[in-house]
């Protein structure tokens, strides 16, 4: 698919890993938002950028949130930072849209609440 076929506020992804997908939130100029490990946080990138030579598919919309809003949220996280439990491509991309996290993101994140709870703070070096 080519990024002209996409609307603002559409949620793609790319293959990566064989069987996994890094999502992303397509804005209004063209570019896509996401929330990537290998670039450290949320990032804006060009459509040629985020595909790195895959092909995109299209997800459509994950919510009946108008294009503006789904950009607007995706812009307010440019610059943080990635984690894979607690704010990965799949959290983004849901916080984009306006949608809870789902059973498994919060399983994970209460597991880690308690790890780190039982662990005590960490130092910094």
């Amino acid at each position: 698919m080519r990024e002209h076929d996409f609307d603002a506020g559409d949620v793609v992804s790319i293959r990566f890993g064989g069987v996994l997908r890094h999502y992303g939130v397509v804005t209004a100029r063209g570019t896509i938002i996401s929330n990537s490990r290998l670039h450290d946080g949320v990032v804006e990138q060009t459509y040629e950028a985020f595909a790195a030579g895959r092909d995109v598919r299209l997800h459509g919309r994950y919510s009946s949130l108008d294009s503006y809003h789904v950009e607007l949220r995706a812009r307010r996280h440019l610059g943080k930072d990635y984690d894979l439990f607690g704010s990965n491509c799949g959290h983004f991309v849901r916080h984009a849209h306006r949608r809870k996290p789902t059973a498994m993101q919060v399983a994970a994140a209460t597991v880690r609440t308690f790890g780190d709870m039982l662990a005590g703070p960490k130092r910094r070096y």
